[in-house]
């Protein structure tokens, strides 16, 4: 069985050929192949082209010939009126060629487009937590990869199929008028051209997949230096930042230098061959003539049908060089399709939801590394149960397991060893993690908004449900809204907006401060009316009262209807008034109890009250 790392490693991705993978696309396009019908018609005409050409210029040499002016003259007439006829279906055949191969690729590259970005979206965390699967890195993917398709399934495509087949119909044409020139110059050029342009496609793949692992190092240099502009300018590193691009290019084209040299050594030798053909032709045609084997008439026709049929392959293998890239995309969107999340929607758990919504959450003896670092476990054996309407806090010291056991809550990740159980008795693992993340709601302490307004985004917390609105975030009556910005202490600074809850947030948030991005945040979360409130740092980014404010908020949210909140801070102020305060120390549990319980035990969170001045005075 094919390893993780096989699976999850493009790298090691075994890709098919050329045409097995355009048989894959077609096949994944069905709505196209009436397209893919016409163009295989349309192909077929147009390689007619070059040998009704042939055939027409052998018919000049009549004219030539001729002794009467008068017939040389009709004769010329007649064949100028059927180059022209020529000529009007050399531009029907290419410009419904044109067309139909367009519309393939842009139909092609919508759905490429559509479909890389809902399997980012379906994919498990630790999907992101790769290298190469950084926000610059997809981002690049997800504009580069559809439109270098476009090359595979482009109009290049057309050009390539009908000088294919202009290769076999010429050689046949020229093999027939004379099968002893056509033999010789057939064999002696094209299997030559066709190896070399075959080898040098090869190197073409490979030095794009090394292109491509090169250049995907810096554009994520750059990409995460731009999202990180403020940090940047702040310490006034834009020169090394810049440096360090410029190094990354250095050593990328460097890298590539070798492979350059050898592709263009075997692109040379194709376009040299045609002229060997024709040297190869005129010498032997000629000894066929002098003795008598073949007319000029046969030799012509045998002739440039085999130089047609070179100078076509040369073609052939131009156009095809611009399908490496295509091949690389489309094989890249092929891999993702395989990926197969661990934490995904499955026909046993399809109609797996929480039996009592979500009212208990228990978990026995959890252990948990991540996956890309097996060997470093984070969790170490912890058990804890959350009660309905309970407020339960995590506190500790910085990497002792906080943030990974809202992770698991959220259900991001699976324990590596122990369970998760919700409302007694269901395994969080056999649930169905889109039905289960129904009723949780998160607010980190780096909130996420998006472009749009701020009722937009406090709206986006609705849930939607699939048979109601197919691609619909939510939506939520004014009175909803002003409910869950007022709950979050929001309300008043959004009043205060010119445009009130109409106002842009900008790109993630940045025409709003820290606080106030926060307090949008907590109220997309409230919204949402979830039965799980996990809060990770959430306060954080607020002043004192508004910290007060939105905390007592939170602390009625948490014991209405039930509901479980689970924290994890910092600040002992904002958790002191909950149910149960876990201290993690290692991965562990090291104490439990309500704020007074562990004070009087005298133990670390005692310290940790102390060291921040909390007492059972504050």
């Amino acid at each position: 069985m094919e390893s993780l790392k096989g699976r999850e490693d493009f790298d090691l991705y075994k890709r098919p050929g050329v045409l097995r993978t355009i048989w894959r696309l077609m096949k994944v396009t069905p709505q196209l192949k009436w397209w893919y019908v016409f163009l295989a018609v349309d192909s077929l005409l147009a390689t007619s082209v070059i040998p009704a050409q042939i055939a027409l210029l052998a018919q000049t040499l009549d004219v030539f010939n001729t002794t009467s002016p008068a017939a040389a003259q009709q004769r010329g007439n007649f064949l100028a009126s059927m180059f022209i006829v020529l000529s009007a279906g050399a531009f029907v055949a290419y410009f419904i060629m044109g067309w139909t191969t367009n519309t393939i690729a842009q139909n092609i590259n919508r759905q490429m487009r559509r479909d890389m970005l809902d399997l980012f979206l379906r994919q498990d965390l630790r999907f992101f937590d790769r290298d190469e699967n950084t926000v610059g890195a997809l981002t690049s993917r997800l504009d580069s990869e559809p439109q270098a398709a476009l090359e595979l399934m482009g109009f290049n495509i057309g050009l390539v199929v009908i000088a294919f087949l202009t290769v076999i119909a010429s050689s046949i044409l020229g093999i027939a008028f004379s099968w002893k020139l056509g033999l010789v110059a057939f064999f002696a050029g094209i299997p030559p051209l066709m190896a070399a342009g075959y080898v040098r496609i090869r190197l073409e793949t490979r030095m794009d997949a090394e292109a491509d692992r090169r250049f995907s190092t810096s554009a994520s240099i750059a990409s995460e230096a731009i999202l990180a502009i403020r940090t940047v300018s702040s310490l006034a590193t834009e020169r090394a930042v810049l440096d360090k691009y410029t190094r990354e290019l250095d050593d990328a084209i460097a890298g590539l230098t070798p492979s350059l040299f050898g592709m263009f050594v075997f692109y040379a030798f194709t376009q040299a061959v045609e002229y060997f053909i024709l040297a190869l032709g005129f010498w032997y045609g000629s000894r066929l003539m002098s003795f008598g084997e073949v007319s000029f008439y046969q030799f012509f026709v045998s002739f440039y049908g085999i130089f047609f049929a070179g100078q076509q392959a040369g073609i052939m293998f131009t156009y095809s060089s611009s399908f490496t890239k295509g091949l690389r995309a489309v094989h890249y969107y092929f891999w993702l399709r395989g990926l197969e999340p661990t934490i995904r929607e499955t026909d046993e758990n399809r109609d797996r939801a929480p039996r009592d919504d979500v009212s208990s959450i228990d978990l026995q003896g959890v252990r948990f590394s991540y996956p890309l670092r097996p060997d470093a476990q984070v969790l170490r054996g912890v058990s804890l149960e959350v009660l309905p309407g309970k407020f339960v806090a995590l506190v500790g010291a910085s990497g002792c397991g906080k943030s990974t056991v809202m992770a698991l809550l959220e259900r991001f990740y699976d324990p590596t060893r122990g369970s998760i159980r919700i409302d007694g008795d269901d395994d969080l693992r056999q649930l169905n993690p889109r039905l289960y993340r129904r009723h949780v709601s998160l607010v980190q302490q780096e909130p996420t908004l998006y472009p749009g307004s701020i009722r937009e985004n406090v709206a986006f917390g609705v849930d939607v449900a699939d048979d109601e609105a197919e691609g619909v975030t939510g939506d939520a009556s004014d009175e909803a809204i002003e409910t869950a910005l007022r709950a979050a202490n929001a309300w008043d600074f959004v009043c205060s907006l010119p445009e009130g809850t109409g106002t842009a947030c900008g790109t993630s948030g940045s025409q709003l401060s820290g606080g106030q991005r926060q307090r949008i945040a907590i109220a997309r979360a409230l919204i949402r009316q979830p039965r799980v409130l996990l809060l990770d740092e959430a306060t954080s980014a607020l002043d004192t009262e508004s910290e007060r404010v939105v905390q007592g908020a939170l602390a009625t949210a948490a014991r209405t209807g039930g509901r479980i909140t689970v924290a994890v801070a910092h600040r002992l102020s904002t958790v002191r008034d909950a149910d149960l305060i876990c201290v993690f120390y290692g991965g562990r549990t090291e104490e439990a109890g309500t704020h007074e319980e562990l004070l009087a035990k005298g133990g670390m969170y005692a310290k940790m009250c102390e060291g921040q001045s909390l007492d059972r005075k504050v």
